[in-house]
């Protein structure tokens, strides 16, 4: 028992409260389960922009990373492509040469085979076409009608011009000549770049090794040089023999060849290495007017075929190019399988008289059988045998030289580079070339048909195209 005023130890007051301490350490105090120095709930979330900041940091570089491999990886891929590209192209360069060169070949082949049956095909369509066009020309002829005044108009005013600019060009090309090597580096690149398409599609005919896209039509040919001034109408040089053939003529005949002369007037409208067509009745009705106003100085007509044929239309065409004014020739296609002579005097025949001075001499065309692609038969012998009789006679009814049409390869093949034939004028067909290659004994030729494919006003579809080597005055002395 504790006694009043006695100090007693053990009933000490105790530790005094401090009535001022927060809430919180009170809490403390009453709430034994609850941790000691726990954080407040603000204290205990992180802030939430730096977690994100985090988070797009660590994406962004991930991303970065990636693109990096992958522009890596691309760039590495496109070499290893590169690199086997041209590896690849080394391997098949001479491959596809090869492939091409046999293409070519075979293409060639199959024309070579498909000729006579596509030229058989058209001999028996070209009466049905012939009925045709018939048929058609009374509604052509309106439409001639009803458009001849416009051109006339238009003729009439753009023709002085063109007259002009042809005077220029001929006086241009008349002074300045282009070398055969200058031309042939100027033709090369636009031949290559179409020689594949050209012989993939080229027209089936008897020169089929020649039948590229003509491009020579354009080129200026240097005048043609005579050989004995005497004799106006040999233009290439003439035979190894010496020309003996040319020296047996009479001396009539050489007076009156060197008495015919030319005005200068006349050659100048001419011009050097005129321009001229060949025409058949394939061509149908042709407005000879247009043609000549379009340039051309000169045609040749198809008369007769072998023993049999003869151009239904041939008068109107032969005498239609003389009334517009144009230098007008006849030709035969020889066939060597019937008589030479016979030949020859259908020719002559069907020509009639000439002598006006605008008739050229008569033309024998020479090309393998139409049939069978060959030589008809007939040795190189007697291909020259009858080549030889076909222009005598020609030569003794019109007192010309006759002019012998045909292709290197076709000399070659079927006259077998024959060099007898050298005082007769040469037309030459050879197509795709900036220069043909003259066979036989000739040094140079008189005509060059470049292309079959060209286009003339006054005639509806192709035509042959032909280049006169020489002068307008060299090309007159040729006419009767």
């Amino acid at each position: 028992m504790r006694t009043p005023g006695q100090s007693n130890p053990e009933e000490e007051p105790r530790e005094t409260v401090d009535f001022t301490e927060s809430a919180d350490a009170a809490g403390r105090r009453t709430s034994p389960g609850r941790t000691p120095n726990a954080p407040n709930e603000t204290s205990s979330r992180q802030p939430v922009t730096g977690r994100v900041e985090q988070l797009v940091h660590r994406t962004w570089t991930g991303v970065q990373r990636g693109a990096r491999l992958f522009v890596r990886w691309l760039r590495h891929s496109l070499a290893v492509l590169t690199a086997l590209a041209e590896r690849v192209a080394r391997w098949s360069a001479p491959r596809v040469r090869r492939g091409h060169e046999r293409l070519v070949v075979g293409v060639e082949r199959v024309r070579d085979r498909l000729a006579p049956w596509v030229r058989r095909l058209w001999r028996r369509l070209s009466p049905l076409v012939e009925r045709l066009r018939r048929r058609c020309a009374p509604f052509a002829e309106r439409a001639r009608r009803r458009l001849e005044p416009v051109a006339r108009r238009v003729g009439t005013k753009v023709g002085p011009h063109l007259s002009t600019a042809r005077a220029k060009l001929a006086a241009t090309t008349s002074r300045s000549r282009v070398s055969p090597r200058t031309r042939s580096v100027q033709l090369t690149a636009a031949v290559a770049a179409v020689g594949v398409l050209a012989v993939l599609v080229g027209t089936v005919g008897p020169d089929t090794s020649e039948r590229t896209t003509p491009a020579a039509h354009t080129v200026d040919l240097p005048t043609q040089r005579h050989t004995e001034a005497g004799d106006p109408g040999v233009l290439s040089a003439p035979n190894n023999d010496g020309g003996a053939k040319e020296r047996a003529e009479s001396g009539e005949q050489k007076s009156a060849a060197a008495g015919r002369r030319v005005s200068p007037e006349a050659a100048a409208a001419v011009g050097p290495n005129a321009s001229g067509i060949d025409v058949s009745n394939h061509n149908g009705s042709i407005d000879w007017n247009a043609v000549a106003g379009s340039g051309q100085k000169y045609a040749f007509v198809l008369a007769t075929d072998g023993g049999t044929f003869t151009n239904p239309m041939f008068s109107e065409q032969f005498h239609g190019a003389k009334q517009a004014g144009l230098l007008t020739g006849a030709y035969h296609f020889g066939r060597p399988t019937g008589s030479a002579v016979a030949q020859a005097d259908r020719l002559m025949d069907t020509m009639g008289p000439t002598g006006d001075g605008r008739t050229l001499p008569p033309v024998l065309d020479l090309e393998v059988s139409p049939s069978t692609g060959g030589c008809y038969g007939k040795t190189t012998a007697q291909m020259h045998t009858w080549t030889q009789n076909f222009l005598d006679r020609v030569q003794e009814r019109s007192g010309q030289r006759g002019i012998i049409y045909a292709s290197p390869s076709f000399w070659s093949t079927c006259m077998g580079g024959s060099q007898a034939f050298a005082q007769h004028p040469l037309w030459l067909a050879s197509y795709g070339v900036s220069q043909p290659s003259v066979p036989g004994g000739w040094n140079n030729y008189s005509f060059w048909q470049y292309t079959e494919k060209g286009r003339v006003p006054g005639i509806s579809g192709p035509v042959d195209m032909n280049r006169f080597q020489g002068s307008g005055a060299d090309l007159l002395r040729l006419a009767r």
